[in-house]
């Protein structure tokens, strides 16, 4: 009788053990911790989301963002913003890579920390209503901060300045760097969107 009860025991106790394995396996994974990988469902679904939150607030007129894997993300999430408004795509290169010397005139530049970024000048035809900035990660929220700046300093109202992207860090959050809308928290750039290493 004691053999049978101790099989029984044991049996709940692995029953009981692996439940909460899976249990905080998904917890983990719903928090985001485990995750090293974006999928492309995982971009859909944020466009989807974003997009949503953003037309509870507001109905931007033009994105901006800085190179192709924002622009990746502001087609997806055009798609669920009323009107389709344009996307404009800039240019982000390395700051020591070797670049050219932009004319003056159809577009801007500025650089942050790691990056030299030239941006159209053709979203200030928008300026009247929000310009929303798409970018898909922002690690330290320096590109937002700058490009902020700068439209304001072209004469866009800065309440008419929103911002967007996929993944965020938490220091971006704690230094208030943050874009307004964003679908992931990332702990660092340890991770891979379908199109390559976050950075």
């Amino acid at each position: 009788m004691g053999t049978v009860v101790a099989i029984v025991v044991g049996y709940a106790l692995t029953a009981l053990g692996l439940g909460a394995t899976i249990y905080y396996a998904r917890r983990a994974e719903r928090l985001n911790l485990l995750r090293k990988r974006l999928e492309w469902a995982d971009v859909q679904a944020a466009a989807t989301d974003v997009a949503r939150r953003i037309t509870r607030d507001c109905t931007p007129v033009a994105l901006i963002t800085p190179g192709l894997t924002g622009a990746t993300f502001a087609n997806l999430l055009v798609e669920g913003l009323p009107g389709q408004p344009p996307v404009f795509v800039g240019t982000s290169t390395w700051k020591d890579a070797t670049h050219g010397t932009v004319v003056a005139g159809d577009s801007f530049e500025f650089e942050t920390n790691k990056w030299l970024v030239t941006v159209p000048r053709a979203p200030l035809l928008y300026a009247g209503g929000t310009l929303l900035i798409v970018d898909a990660f922002v690690m330290s929220g320096d590109f937002l901060e700058k490009l902020r700046t700068r439209l304001v300093e072209e004469g866009v109202d800065p309440a008419r300045i929103k911002s967007a992207s996929i993944a965020v860090t938490k220091v971006a959050i704690k230094n208030k760097k943050a874009p307004d809308y964003y679908w992931w928290e990332a702990a660092d750039d340890d991770f891979y969107f379908p199109w390559g290493k976050a950075r």
